[in-house]
């Protein structure tokens, strides 16, 4: 089963919190790229049921993008949260796999700007890249799979 983009978003916000690392939704939305990406290449399919969006400034997840809307360029100080507010995350102990891809991604970018992270996603051998000089609207897992920027 496919995780919610949204409850995937708050592993990856733990990490920052833990860590001291501030995390903006620009870069909140590269590093939910660079997961998906990565888990992707390895196991053939997107950890998660929404596709990215092509947009000006990479890819978006737009559950993603309405949930952290508020902070604008600002760091990111809450978590997602359900109707009801409570706050989930995925199960890391259930899903070793995918924690090992988190773990790497953030430690790769842990520390790198979101516009920088968007200049990554930018480059002409990127999944956004092949989804947008395509025209189209989504960014599929082929273009994840196929995804060499770096």
């Amino acid at each position: 089963m496919r995780a919610s983009s949204t409850v995937l978003c708050n592993n990856v916000l733990l990490r920052g919190v833990n860590s001291g690392e501030k995390i903006t939704p620009m870069k909140l939305q590269k590093l939910m790229y660079f997961i998906c990406r990565d888990y992707a290449k390895q196991y053939g399919t997107s950890p998660i049921s929404e596709q990215f969006e092509v947009w000006q400034y990479g890819p978006v997840l737009p559950s993603v993008y309405s949930e952290f809307k508020p902070f604008g360029a600002n760091p990111i100080t809450e978590f997602a949260r359900d109707a009801q507010g409570a706050a989930y995350m995925v199960s890391e102990r259930d899903n070793p796999d995918l924690a090992q891809i988190i773990d790497s991604v953030w430690q790769k970018y842990r520390s790198t700007p979101g516009i920088s992270l968007s200049r990554i996603t930018h480059q002409p051998e990127s999944g956004w890249y092949r989804a947008y000089t395509a025209g189209r609207q989504y960014i599929t897992e082929e273009d994840l799979k196929s995804d060499r920027a770096e």
